[in-house]
């Protein structure tokens, strides 16, 4: 790697997380959200300890963990793991399942810089979100102010999308594109070349890293004490 470029975002319109490749039908997505169980009802914890940092360090290895087995990794009771959980997903946790990209018959990433005034912000948000092949899209503080991810077909749609795009929203510029050849990590996840996962690499939440050098201090200083 030579450089790497920052964006700062404000807000994010399109969430990967909603992305759908619309092969049921709208009676057996019906189906499937009617199985779901309903949200619990949110439970206010005070900041973020680290029994939720350790919570979410397991989740992000394996989002299936069982309640038992985090209560058992964590040393909680299972009330207290249940109580957590519940009021983590109310209020900071989001659980997503994602699929292999190469396999998905959308195997070509594209990312667009682009610009709309700011006043179109809002209305480019809402155009964006109904435009299907847009994965996620952010607003940024950057020299443009949308960051596009789309997923395509083929490399010919490139070009192809962009057409769309600048029809669907006269007001917006592309500034600058990137097309993703091969991705070897998404969201903490080594891929393989057919896109399916193969490690896992989490992302610490600051409060484990904390209690880590906390705990790493005390042990060196308990170690100076007995060498006196």
């Amino acid at each position: 790697m030579r450089a790497t470029r920052t964006h700062v975002s404000t807000g994010v319109p399109v969430e990967g997380s909603h992305w759908r490749l619309r092969s049921l039908d709208a009676l057996q997505s019906a189906r499937i959200e009617a199985a779901l169980p309903p949200p619990g009802r949110s439970v206010t914890e005070s900041g973020w300890d680290s029994l939720d940092a350790w919570l979410l360090e397991l989740l992000r290895l394996d989002g299936r963990t069982s309640v038992n087995d985090l209560s058992v990794a964590t040393g909680a009771s299972l009330t207290t793991v249940r109580r957590r959980l519940q009021s983590l997903l109310a209020t900071r946790l989001s659980l997503r399942c994602d699929l292999a990209r190469p396999l998905s018959g959308w195997p070509l990433s594209a990312v667009y810089f682009a610009s709309v005034p700011a006043q179109r912000l809002e209305e480019a948000g809402r155009v964006l979100s109904g435009i299907r092949e847009v994965r996620s899209c952010a607003i940024t503080t950057g020299p443009h102010n949308l960051v596009i991810d789309v997923w395509l077909r083929a490399l010919g749609d490139v070009h192809a999308f962009e057409a769309h795009l600048s029809r669907q929203l006269p007001s917006l510029t592309i500034d600058d594109r990137s097309v993703v050849l091969s991705t070897v990590k998404h969201m903490g996840r080594l891929l393989a070349e057919d896109g399916r996962s193969v490690g896992v690499v989490p992302l610490r939440h600051p409060q484990s890293l904390r209690d880590s050098a906390v705990e790493q201090l005390a042990e060196t200083r308990a170690d100076n004490l007995r060498g006196h």
